[in-house]
């Protein structure tokens, strides 16, 4: 998945190489067949002076890929390299993935309009679309319904009057490939309580942007749940606004009131999930007394978690997580034992 806090902490290294003097590289897989570690748009960083942030293949490719990367910084031309992990003689000796992979290496001058602009756009946290023509040509970015900025080239693309997908997709147009970056999903906790801190902690550490939602301000702030962007105290602001549309739920407040007021703002603000801790009778039951007749439409989980066998509060914390990673990847979940591949190729996934 292409997301927008990846290529933030990429341009964040960029930055900080070039102001001490060093060149770098963009590396980003363009295209993935069989078996690979990461999916294409996964993007890492290389400078001259041998720092590198992010990975594209757990460490079997990054060696060699820092010497073509040299290279590129030299030349300043953008290059593709192709490894065969299955038929190669270096790479088939029992390391890789059996699968095979292209990846771009651009050379990035921060300080350049175009790319200083496109750090810049980063920083907005919504959604932008990167459309490269490869190995060169064309490079343009446009932010949701915004204008498009280009360097140079005839690509046609506008968001203007399209949908921008939920979630972050690399595909391939001609001969460019568009990658859409999306920003962090938002994941709401309501409730502030001992449990919740593990849940927080793990859902901050796999990308989500975690907002506690909770009265109490004694335990709802900064020092207990250091994970989270947001440490909301009144829910009624949270009512009046659109900031939690399409957001992700998890109702945990071991109070029952405190639980049915949150699973109503939940319900009416478009989830893409919603997860209510205890037993289902007790959902039922805050069901009943909201109103709710119908839940057609709405992916509420209820015992919420994947059956991971869970009793502590972190295992509690893995199996709610899982769950909720599960939902944002749009995957069904289930045991990768026996799989022939663990992700869709480039072409399944268009």
């Amino acid at each position: 998945m292409s997301s927008v806090e990846e290529a933030q902490k990429i341009f964040q290294a960029i930055r900080d190489a070039e102001l001490s003097g060093h060149p770098s590289c963009l590396l980003m897989i363009t295209t993935v067949k069989g078996s690979a570690y990461r999916r294409p748009g996964a993007k890492m960083m290389m400078a001259q002076d041998g720092r590198m942030v992010g990975t594209l293949s757990g460490g079997c490719l990054e060696g060699d890929l820092y010497h073509w990367a040299e290279e590129v910084m030299k030349t300043q031309r953008p290059e593709i390299r192709h490894y065969n992990l299955v038929e190669d003689e270096m790479w088939g000796l029992g390391i890789g993935c059996k699968g095979e992979i292209d990846v771009l290496i651009e050379p990035i001058t921060r300080h350049r309009s175009f790319w200083l602009g496109f750090s810049e756009t980063l920083q907005s946290q919504s959604g932008i679309l990167l459309a490269l023509e490869l190995p060169d040509g064309e490079r343009f970015y446009q932010e949701v319904s915004r204008e498009r900025v280009s360097l140079g080239g005839k690509l046609s693309g506008d968001l203007s009057e399209q949908s921008f997908p939920m979630h972050g997709k690399t595909v391939h147009h001609d001969t460019a490939i568009w990658d859409y970056l999306v920003p962090p999903a938002k994941l709401i906790v309501a409730g502030a309580g001992q449990d919740a801190k593990p849940v927080v902690e793990l859902a901050h550490r796999v990308g989500f942007e975690v907002y506690v939602l909770d009265s109490r301000q004694l335990f709802n702030n900064p020092r207990e749940f250091p994970g989270a962007s947001k440490w909301m105290i009144d829910d009624k602001a949270l009512g009046e606004s659109d900031d939690h549309h399409g957001a992700f739920w998890l109702i945990m407040n071991h109070h029952q009131a405190r639980d049915e007021k949150a699973l109503a703002l939940a319900l009416h603000s478009q989830p893409r999930y919603v997860g209510v801790l205890g037993p289902l009778s007790r959902t039922r039951d805050m069901l009943t007394k909201l109103g709710v007749n119908s839940l057609t439409g709405i992916p509420l989980f209820a015992p919420v978690g994947l059956d991971l066998g869970a009793e502590t509060p972190e295992e509690v914390a893995l199996s709610i997580v899982s769950q909720v990673m599960m939902m944002r990847q749009e995957t069904e979940g289930g045991h990768l034992t026996g799989r022939e591949m663990i992700h869709l190729t480039t072409e399944e996934e268009n």
